[in-house]
């Protein structure tokens, strides 16, 4: 199996699992130092903000209206680990399915979206498990007040 497909189904496997586990027990953790570099080295900081992190500026545009790691506005590691591995599958939907009142509008969930899709794309084939997980750990730390 090529590393593309076995990314793909140790993801399938683990986002099946994650369904399954509301608390996410089975999502092994991640090192939040690790998933602060693998968060620059695969250029993240050039859409995306993150709560409490002196990060280079990003430069999207039009530019994304939410900061990452929000304490105020938390996410659960599954929905931190499926947001990464499949943006598009809670976000870019043709009806807004899921907009944060006062923090995202009408306006800002069109500025996400390329068409019917996330603007973030896939990573899947440029994203190793381990950095996947310490992606969500780095998050999930920035929200629950740092390293």
């Amino acid at each position: 199996m090529d590393s593309k497909a076995t990314l793909l189904f140790v993801a399938a496997i683990l986002t099946g699992a994650l369904a399954a586990c509301s608390a996410s027990p089975f999502l092994p953790e991640g090192n939040p130092e690790a998933g602060r570099q693998a968060f620059l080295d695969l250029g993240c900081h050039a859409c995306h903000r993150v709560h409490g992190e002196d990060l280079p500026e990003p430069v999207a545009q039009p530019p994304l209206p939410f900061q990452l790691g929000s304490p105020a506005n938390p996410k659960t590691r599954r929905y931190l680990a499926e947001s990464i591995i499949a943006p598009s599958h809670d976000f870019a939907r043709k009806a807004p399915v899921y907009t944060e009142p006062g923090i995202v509008g009408e306006r800002e969930y069109r500025d996400v979206r390329l068409g019917d899709e996330s603007r973030m794309g896939s990573f899947n084939d440029h994203l190793t498990v381990q950095q996947w997980l310490d992606l969500v750990a780095f998050l999930d730390s920035a929200q629950n007040g740092g390293r």
